[in-house]
């Protein structure tokens, strides 16, 4: 017998409409990349806990790890303590892991993020990025800018809610230490494979 009452709350493909500041969980859909240059990364999706984009996926948050040069680690590094400190991981830990063991243990992990929309350079659509992370806020404030049409021409932004500037969506190099590296929903990576390690071994 089925028996429920319709919900269209509780959907599948259920997304986000609008840029802002969401609460949000780390998915378990994330997962770890290796470049066609060999340089690691990870591609964070993110869930919205609360408001009413409550369970939806924002996805392809993606943060390289480059270490080319001392330049591009000290701006790796930044970026990644940026997220450590969004989830409250303990300062001053060391992390030595591979990409696919710290996705692993980032999954669940709760922080807040704030997201514009950017458009592609590679199909022209119109994206939500992550502009920052932050720890928890009180609860999650979509801003009311929606998802711009494809013909407009224009920005979607009424104003920039990232003090260190906008990123550039067609750069894998960032400039600011904040600024996430942000593909197009492809996935031309292969993953990495799965090594376990014990959770008492872990800073977080």
């Amino acid at each position: 017998m089925v028996n429920f009452t319709v919900d269209y709350n509780d959907v599948f493909g259920k997304a986000v409409e609008e840029a802002g500041s969401y609460n949000v969980k780390i998915a378990d859909s994330s997962t770890a990349k290796t470049t066609k240059k060999g340089q690691e990364m990870a591609v964070l999706d993110y869930e919205v806990l609360d408001g009413k984009y409550a369970g939806a996926v924002i996805r392809y948050d993606n943060m390289l790890w480059n270490d080319n040069t001392q330049e591009t680690l000290k701006l790796s590094i930044k970026r990644f303590n940026t997220l450590m400190r969004a989830i409250n991981a303990t300062d001053g830990a060391q992390i030595n892991y591979t990409m696919d063991v710290f996705v692993k243990k980032l999954v669940g992990k709760t922080l807040n993020i704030t997201v514009d929309w950017e458009q592609s350079d590679y199909n022209g659509k119109w994206n939500l990025s992550v502009k920052t992370q932050q720890p928890l806020k009180e609860k999650s404030e979509p801003n009311g800018v929606f998802r711009p049409t494809n013909n407009s021409g224009a920005s979607a932004t009424k104003a920039s809610s990232n003090p260190f500037g906008n990123s550039n969506q067609s750069k894998q190099e960032a400039t600011n230490p904040f600024e996430q590296t942000t593909l197009e929903n492809t996935d031309p990576f292969a993953k990495s494979k799965d090594i376990n390690i014990p959770d008492e071994d872990l800073p977080f």
